[in-house]
């Protein structure tokens, strides 16, 4: 490729992402503590500053973190919402594909995000099918562990997938030349766990009568821990949640409340954040989510039984694998349950389901959902888009509608 059209890209990357940053910080309201996370976005995304990191990439919240710090590397999570790199995987992935593959393929043909190319392998958990496929694609810029994984999640099944994160182990092991190292994989569980108790006291705080803070925001916090460490990522955290606290503690009743919208679906990826960003310019409350790059990133402490590496092995199992709410198991009690819960906790007066095109298991999923949410009386709007601007006049128009009917509901 080209060193004229590689300065292209890196320009352009960087423009999409700076003006995604700054419509985060451009409220008049800026939480303190919040420049930490948009700086760690902003280092990757915008300055493509190098570090001296390995690391080691993964599509899915179904691969355990703590594993790949146990090898002494960092946790990369491959899921792109870069509507540049996505551009770039059009022309690699099939059209009809999922933009989320297609951004991460295009950022590894791009060869100019410097934390990909620092990526010494991938793991791709076998979830759907355009993971599947695009695992042919990723092995032609950095090789490619595929970690199946069981969509039943009975006791027979759970025995497959804790034999399937053993053969994980050892296939790092043999690709890396690594040992595998049971005293990291033990302290990144307690660091993990910590920026998890973070996670939570941050989400109390968007979900109460009067959040301190916007759902942007919180997402965009979110997102910086994939590319962070969880001890500082956790110190950071603690620093805001105090300063969220304290606002909270001072701020006056709203004689208007917002409508308080809750997010569900496909992933919302820095730096595409078109749909959040529609919902409060039009004055609504984004008041939770459940996507897996945000409210499902950090959830569930891992807490093993006994500290051998089988016995951690089965805890991260049960917390990546079974207490995952994916609509690719076939199992989906537990995620219902999980929504529901979620919808009572933020008082949410509307759903947003939310579908990247080609994303077909939350796309098979709605009707279930609009029959949970019409058992509880909150409306739902499913909105299709990709991480193209082309179609935010369109989109905004929809949720216009969509804020004014909470609003007449009242």
């Amino acid at each position: 490729m080209e060193e004229r059209t590689l300065e292209r890209y890196k320009r352009n990357i960087s423009r999409v992402s700076a003006g995604s940053l700054k419509q985060l910080t451009s409220t008049g309201n800026v939480p303190k503590g919040l420049e930490y996370f948009t700086n760690v976005l902003k280092r990757t995304f915008v300055d493509f500053e190098k570090d001296d990191n390995e690391y080691i990439g993964s599509y899915c919240v179904m691969v355990p973190d703590e594993m790949i710090y146990a090898f002494g590397y960092r946790p990369l999570r491959l899921c792109a919402g870069h509507s540049v790199a996505a551009m770039i995987g059009d022309e690699i992935v099939p059209r009809d594909a999922c933009p989320v593959l297609k951004a991460t393929v295009g950022f590894h043909a791009m060869r100019v995000m410097p934390i990909y190319q620092q990526c010494r392998l991938a793991v791709l958990p076998m979830t759907c099918d355009g993971k599947r496929k695009s695992a042919a694609l990723l092995s032609q810029y950095l090789p490619v562990i595929p970690l199946p994984i069981e969509m039943d999640k009975s006791e027979e099944r759970f025995a497959q997938n804790l034999q399937n994160m053993h053969a994980l182990m050892k296939s790092i092991s043999k690709e890396t030349g690594r040992r595998f190292s049971n005293r990291k994989l033990i302290e990144s569980c307690k660091s993990i766990n910590v920026a998890q108790q973070e996670a939570y006291k941050l989400y109390g705080l968007l979900s109460s009568d009067n959040p301190p803070v916007t759902g942007s925001q919180v997402m965009a916090v979110l997102n910086s821990y994939c590319y962070d460490t969880p001890e500082s990522w956790a110190q950071h955290a603690k620093i805001l949640n105090a300063g969220l606290s304290q606002k909270a503690a001072a701020m006056q009743p709203l004689k208007r409340k917002k409508p308080r919208i809750f997010i569900a679906g496909s992933p919302i990826t820095f730096p595409n954040y078109k749909l959040p960003f529609l919902m409060e310019g039009l004055g609504a409350q984004i008041v939770g989510d459940e996507t897996c790059m945000a409210g499902r990133l950090l959830y569930d402490p891992v807490v093993p039984d006994e500290y051998s590496t089988d016995g951690i092995l089965r805890a991260l199992t049960a917390r990546y694998v079974c207490a995952c709410t994916c609509p690719v198991f076939e199992q989906t009690d537990d995620r219902l349950s999980s929504l529901t819960e979620k919808l009572r906790q933020t008082k949410a007066e509307g759903v947003i389901y939310h579908i990247l095109r080609g994303c077909t298991p939350y796309d098979f999923e709605l009707s279930m959902v609009e029959q949970l949410a019409d058992k509880l009386d909150i409306p739902v709007l499913r909105v299709e888009t990709d991480f193209s601007a082309e179609d935010a006049e369109q989109v905004k128009i929809r949720l216009e509608a969509f804020v004014e009917l909470i609003e007449q509901r009242r």
